[in-house]
């Protein structure tokens, strides 16, 4: 009888250790990703605001906006639907800015087409 309780308690033992070291593994994975995110969206900011001239307050709005659209893309699976979302958030993005900050990064049709295209943007 105490045989059998011991392998009982060193299965469970075992089965917690297994399950907590997949969680660790889990956490660290997102946190790589979130940080990948804000990475991406700190470089676009950085980029777009060499062109165009940004409030502070524009610039949180963009860096939140770009930190959205790249969790977005990252969770989505098929190409379509990633090129919906850059292309929505790509509308969101020019709404923000004036008639005047849009004509400036139209003339750099490489950022632009960077900014609001995935088929350019993943080159």
């Amino acid at each position: 009888m105490k045989k059998i309780v011991s392998i009982v308690v060193l299965i469970m033992a075992f089965g917690f250790s297994a399950n907590a070291q997949s969680t660790v593994k889990l956490e660290a994975d997102s946190k790589s990703k979130e940080q990948n995110v804000k990475e991406m969206a700190y470089n676009q900011l950085r980029e777009l605001s060499s062109v165009v001239q940004l409030s502070p307050e524009l610039k949180d709005d963009f860096l939140n906006l770009f930190m959205m659209r790249n969790e977005a893309v990252n969770n989505t699976k098929s190409y379509e639907e990633k090129a919906a979302i850059y292309e929505r958030f790509g509308q969101k993005m020019l709404s923000g800015l004036s008639e005047e900050q849009v004509k400036k990064l139209a003339e750099n049709k490489e950022l632009y087409n960077k900014l609001t295209n995935l088929k350019y943007s993943m080159k």
